[in-house]
């Protein structure tokens, strides 16, 4: 059974015209009664009957009806669906992201998608980079820190370089390290006090552990945590010296202070998206896009 003859026959049903249903459809009539004719032939029963000007549906035709008008409900609704996708009215942004960039620089885009298109529902996962890779076909795109070997993605994902950070040291504010450090300090300090480490997939991590394998100098494990927030509470309590992102002392009221590592260059990494090739991007996710790369 052709569908579209289905839905000609809830449109007939309707205006209970073949003449008026073949104008609604910008049909010929003669192209409208072919495809009645098709249907009933399929059907093997008759489905109308002429009465005048008009048609009058058999038991059969009404049972095939109501068929017929739930495929043109979702039909129209099918319609209506793409229509807002074009338009960026609708539809889902599934993103992946490490919890700095995920806590620090992707709220201010969200936001602002969400105020340009009210309709779009937004959905964020937190993990590390790996696992970022390897739940790419369950995201639309993923912000991660650090360089990712091409290799290891999907033929039809890339790397899109986005922004550069620095990792700081955090201390608190009466620490003896911020007293005699005002500005910067040197990779040594790791040695001489107790360190609060990130999670070993954490991205800030991979940054000073290659900082200090590069320097030779070996710093214990004594202390680990999940999260940026968990960083800075262990070092408020007390519990040692810490690193983060620059940002995540950006709105930091009292307490704790950051410090520049390894004068004078400063320990930067690149934050990057992993993103499906352009041409295979639906329209939320270029727009989301666009919106983080201005």
């Amino acid at each position: 059974m052709n569908p579209n003859h289905l839905l000609t026959f809830a449109v007939v049903a309707r205006f209970k015209s073949i003449t008026l249903a073949a104008q609604h459809l910008h049909l010929g009539q003669p192209a409208v009664s072919g495809q009645l004719k098709l249907l009933q032939s399929e059907v093997g029963e008759a489905l109308y009957e002429r009465k005048g000007h008009q048609i009058e549906l058999t038991p059969a035709g009404k049972g095939l009806l109501e068929y017929a008008q739930k495929m043109d409900a979702d039909f129209n609704q099918a319609i209506d669906y793409v229509r807002c996708l074009q338009q960026i009215n609708t539809g889902f942004l599934r993103l992946g992201s490490t919890t700095t960039i995920a806590s620090f620089y992707l709220p201010q885009h969200v936001v602002q998608l969400q105020k340009l298109y009210p309709g779009v529902q937004v959905f964020m996962k937190t993990w590390d980079t790996a696992e970022i890779i390897r739940n790419l076909g369950d995201l639309d795109l993923g912000f991660i820190e650090g360089p990712v070997d091409e290799d290891e993605l999907p033929g039809n994902y890339e790397v899109v370089p986005w922004q550069d950070d620095e990792i700081v040291l955090v201390l608190p504010e009466d620490h003896s390290v911020a007293q005699e450090y005002p500005e910067s300090v040197p990779l040594e300090v790791f040695t001489q006090h107790p360190v609060i480490w990130r999670e070993p997939g954490s991205g800030a991590r991979h940054v000073v552990e290659r900082a200090l394998a590069s320097a030779g100098i070996v710093a214990p494990v004594s202390i680990e945590v999940t999260g940026v927030s968990g960083i800075k509470e262990s070092v408020r309590a007390g519990l040692g010296i810490g690193f983060a992102s620059s940002q995540a002392l950006r709105h930091e009221a009292k307490g704790l202070v950051a410090r520049r590592i390894n004068p004078p260059d400063g320990l930067f990494w690149h934050l990057n998206i992993v993103a499906p090739k352009q041409i295979i991007q639906s329209r939320v996710t270029k727009a989301f896009l666009e919106l983080c790369l201005k």
